[in-house]
């Protein structure tokens, strides 16, 4: 007992003679207190990107068009995919990971297991996430992203929300100069000039266009921004 009191005596000694040495100083409470808000305000920053990603993820797979796979001639494990929105759901469950990280990090996140962290912050997701889906939010991320962000369209499956993925058949724009319904031109989102031409085109029954109008096509791309239409639809 004694033993063990002079030891701890010893190590006392030994902390205060470094403190006294080194200049030790004590880490003041409020910097503990400002790390813990800072913490907390990181997740739920992080919950919000990853409601924000299980909206769009739900915005992909409702918006997803099978007819228009069907008609550019995609076999079922092709439909498949490009019905999947495999790069928001890495995205979002990255994100998650995350903000688990982030959570452990709190004064008392260590007694959370990460079983009950995640029911948790996907039910806060799909609460959010229907939310964003329903008032449109998913809908203008997809298009701020597409339009803004290069990587974006190359990451993520054909854009049939926006119409506009010419290498596999989509596109979309204002007419320009009309010769004949096979035979215009046309100026996509990125102010590219078409030269578009086609022998059987297919379009609605009641439908006509002319320069000025916006329209949407199915087709080919061709080289020197051409574009072989089989099928004009119009944009609403």
């Amino acid at each position: 007992m004694i033993e063990t009191k002079h030891m701890s005596m010893t190590l006392q000694k030994q902390i205060l003679d470094r403190i006294k040495t080194q200049g030790v100083k004590p880490t003041p409470k409020g910097y503990f207190k400002v790390r813990d808000y800072a913490l907390w305000v990181l997740l739920g920053l992080f919950l919000a990107a990853v409601s924000v990603g299980f909206g769009m993820i739900i915005y992909m797979i409702k918006t997803a068009d099978l007819t228009l796979f069907e008609k550019l001639g995609f076999s079922t494990p092709e439909k498949i995919i490009y019905s999947i929105p495999f790069f928001w759901i890495l995205a979002t469950v990255a994100t998650l990971g995350i903000a688990y990280i982030n959570f452990r990090n709190t004064r008392k996140g260590y007694k959370t297991s990460a079983k009950h962290f995640a029911v948790i912050a996907v039910l806060i997701a799909v609460a959010l996430g229907s939310g964003a889906y329903a008032f449109n939010i998913a809908r203008f991320i997809d298009k701020a992203a597409s339009a803004r962000i290069p990587l974006y369209n190359s990451v993520t499956p054909i854009n049939t929300n926006l119409w506009f993925d010419p290498q596999h058949g989509l596109l979309s724009g204002i007419v320009k100069e009309k010769n004949s319904d096979r035979d215009f031109t046309l100026r996509d989102p990125d102010s590219v000039l078409w030269h578009i031409t086609g022998l059987n085109i297919t379009m609605p029954s009641d439908f006509k266009f002319s320069a000025g109008d916006r329209i949407k096509l199915i087709g080919t791309a061709g080289e020197n921004d051409t574009f072989s239409a089989i099928e004009i639809i119009p944009w609403e």
